[in-house]
């Protein structure tokens, strides 16, 4: 994320008219005009932020950027056609989560739709510093599904009622999402796990973790987990997002090495995935806490 470090090609080619439009769209300030010929700003603020705006937007196809995270290879041609906003609500509201999955494998071609689609959602400052955990295939989740009941484990033995006490000065709000939310939960998944029963991963096929450094924003993985969900709902894929997962991994060693997590780097947000076993014949109105319009 620190652009102005990273190094950036301009170039434009012999059909450039020099029309100035990829100096108009750049947010950043980093393209402008000099003697007449597109340059890359040394002034800018903050360097090129690789977001392809420029090459996305020229009438030409005139004007290349290269660097760490983009070249002229990414552009797509756009559908000349979207989808309306009915369609697109259509699939909002039908979307639930699910629970309940069949004893069916999930293909790497479907999960690699459904990564492709979490790539559009929009990010803090391009290029992406997201990046995935997939775990495919039942006996791989159940082993994941074990550890984390481990990490629970050793969560509550160490949350004796002293610590308890201790944390309630400091934890203010949360101390009661902790005590009468968190470890609950995390008791009876380990009782569950006892009797060989999986009430944290539900039996999933399969499981999916965004994670990223310290230059990752947490806003940038969730909106890409959100994107990726929404697709496997077009794909008749279920999903349900696990809380419990991303601070068992960030605060297991054992866990964070084998999964080949990096010292510096969380995971934000996590959602099991399969083929849903269960249907909904109808929906719900959800509604905003409250909306105020000035």
């Amino acid at each position: 994320m620190l652009n102005k470090d990273k190094l950036v090609e301009v170039i434009t080619d012999d059909t450039c008219t020099n029309c100035a439009h990829c100096v108009s769209v750049c947010p950043a300030e980093y393209l402008k005009m000099k003697d007449n010929k597109i340059k890359a700003n040394a002034d800018s603020p903050f360097g090129c932020i690789q977001c392809g705006v420029c090459m996305m937007n020229c009438p030409n196809n005139s004007i290349k950027i290269r660097g760490q995270g983009i070249s002229e290879k990414d552009l797509i041609e756009l559908p000349k056609e979207k989808p309306d906003f009915n369609a697109i609500n259509s699939l909002f509201l039908g979307r639930r989560s699910i629970r309940n999955f069949k004893k069916q494998e999930v293909s790497e071609d479907l999960i690699n739709k459904i990564l492709d689609a979490g790539t559009t959602a929009p990010i803090s400052i391009p290029p992406s510093e997201v990046k995935v955990l997939v775990i495919n295939g039942q006996d791989k989740v159940q082993d994941f599904a074990c550890e984390i009941t481990e990490t629970f484990d050793k969560m509550i033995k160490f949350l004796n009622p002293v610590v308890l006490r201790l944390l309630k000065h400091f934890m203010g709000p949360q101390y009661e999402i902790l005590k009468e939310f968190i470890m609950p939960y995390a008791k009876l998944a380990i009782d569950a796990r006892k009797k060989g029963e999986d009430i944290l991963l539900y039996n999933a096929p399969a499981i999916i973790v965004f994670y990223g450094s310290e230059l990752c924003e947490k806003e940038d993985q969730i909106l890409a987990a959100t994107h990726a969900s929404i697709a496997a709902e077009a794909l008749g894929l279920g999903t349900c997002i696990i809380g419990g997962v991303p601070p068992c991994i960030d605060k297991n060693n054992k866990l964070r090495k084998k999964y080949g997590l990096l010292k510096n780097e969380k995971a934000s947000i996590a959602f099991i995935l399969g083929h849903p076993d269960v249907k909904f014949n109808k929906g719900i109105k959800r509604r905003f806490k409250d909306v105020k319009y000035f």
